[in-house]
């Protein structure tokens, strides 16, 4: 039975144009992730790096919703976020940290080229990198737990993690050691949150060479394998004026609405595999002694069904987060409170399902699913990775109660 068939969601919100697509990029998963891994496992040059290389820039995903003016795909309206969830969803089956990693450059590239009023100079500025003939790693930089000096600018509790201002020659931006979301040590664009000086938030672009911007040891990890992270520290980094991508609140909300949703689809996308892993495993096992098939044991299946729900309602949560960010003129804009915190519930809710189904399938395979051969536990650490470092609990349970119960002082 097809993927589709056991695990549904509306058809009618996925164009022919993002399936076609999404068929191309399962297709590039099965020649130049999986079948490779085995000998590759998880080797950043021999692997990871060259199938980022053909998904980025020869199948086209690092330009997707860059406006065709500009060299890319032309997909560059709310209505991607189908399309995103779809493609994004067969990346994170073969790979979650590449996943992740377009995660990354969907936000970035939402607040350059879809954003309601995007800035038509960094734009421009952005452009070559991103529609270039190479893999362009970016990252962002956001807000995080930091000195927690009561003179230092938040935003809502968490420290900036620089701080910008505006002189005649552009920008200078001093900050740091922050810790990026991804790729520290490789990343040739940051997307970087500061304080402004002006009561809210600006995102800017800072390229990966520029003068004052030091990278710190890469950093020791357990998951996420292509993104080679490390702190970095920005003295008296210089960027045009036009390096301003977006400003305000309900702007970096957007942007951030449209994170989560990715990052959601990668940890959907690593069910994906999970199941495949469970499915092959629960055929071919038979219980010694009983002869009987695994999955035919009442205790099997009573877990077997809890994780095949899970992985249908986090399939479900996630395009259905898709098709309200695809439709700011029917639910509001992807930055209103409400659409954000939406965001927020359905990233958390996707990555402790995720979780609870992988330690069951664990629990089924018993010391196989530890096994490095079975693949099973990468993904654990993957999405393990971004579910607790994406959006850390006790900010995404403050950003919820914000909202939903309008709490004045937090």
């Amino acid at each position: 039975m097809k993927y589709q068939e056991l695990f549904p969601l509306p058809d009618e919100w996925i164009q022919e144009s993002d399936r076609s697509m999404a068929e191309t990029v399962s297709s590039w998963a099965e020649q130049e992730v999986i079948a490779r891994r085995l000998e590759h496992k998880e080797d950043y040059d021999a692997l990871l790096l060259p199938a980022m290389r053909k998904l980025m820039v020869d199948i086209g995903l690092q330009a997707m919703i860059m406006p065709e003016a500009a060299g890319g795909g032309g997909m560059d309206a709310p209505e991607a976020a189908m399309a995103a969830a779809a493609v994004i969803e067969e990346v994170g089956a073969a790979d979650t940290s590449i996943g992740f990693l377009f995660a990354n450059t969907l936000a970035i590239e939402y607040a350059l080229a879809v954003a309601p009023k995007r800035s038509e100079e960094s734009l421009k500025q952005a452009a070559p990198l991103l529609c270039g003939g190479d893999v362009t790693i970016c990252s962002l930089v956001l807000p995080a737990y930091g000195t927690d000096m009561a003179d230092r600018p938040r935003y809502y509790g968490l420290d900036y993690p620089a701080t910008a201002k505006k002189g005649k020659d552009g920008w200078v931006i001093n900050g740091g050691p922050a810790r990026p979301q991804c790729c520290g040590a490789t990343a040739d664009l940051f997307a970087v949150v500061c304080d402004t000086g002006k009561g809210k938030p600006g995102l800017l672009l800072v390229k990966g060479d520029a003068k004052g911007l030091k990278r710190g040891e890469e950093l020791k990890k357990t998951g996420l394998a292509a993104s080679r992270n490390a702190d970095v520290t920005l003295d008296k980094v210089k960027v045009p004026a036009d390096a301003l991508v977006l400003e305000g609140i309900e702007p970096l909300r957007a942007m951030l609405s449209w994170y989560y949703m990715a990052c959601a689809a990668a940890c959907t996308g690593a069910l994906k595999t999970t199941h495949g892993i469970l499915k092959e495993w629960g055929d071919t096992r038979v219980i010694k002694g009983k002869g009987q098939v695994f999955k035919e044991n009442p205790l099997v299946a009573s877990l077997m069904g809890e994780i095949g729900s899970k992985t249908g309602t986090c399939r479900v949560l996630t395009y259905n987060l898709a098709r309200l960010l695809s439709r700011p003129d029917a639910y509001g804009s992807a930055g209103s409170g409400t659409m954000h915190v939406t965001a927020v519930s359905a990233l958390k809710q996707v990555g402790h399902l995720s979780m609870e189904a992988m330690h069951n399938t664990m629990e089924l395979m018993a010391s196989a699913g530890y096994a490095t051969e079975w693949n099973l536990e990468r993904y654990w650490r993957d999405v393990k990775t971004v579910q607790t470092y994406v959006l850390p609990e006790t900010v995404a349970q403050t950003c919820m109660a914000r909202q939903y119960f309008n709490l004045e002082q937090l």
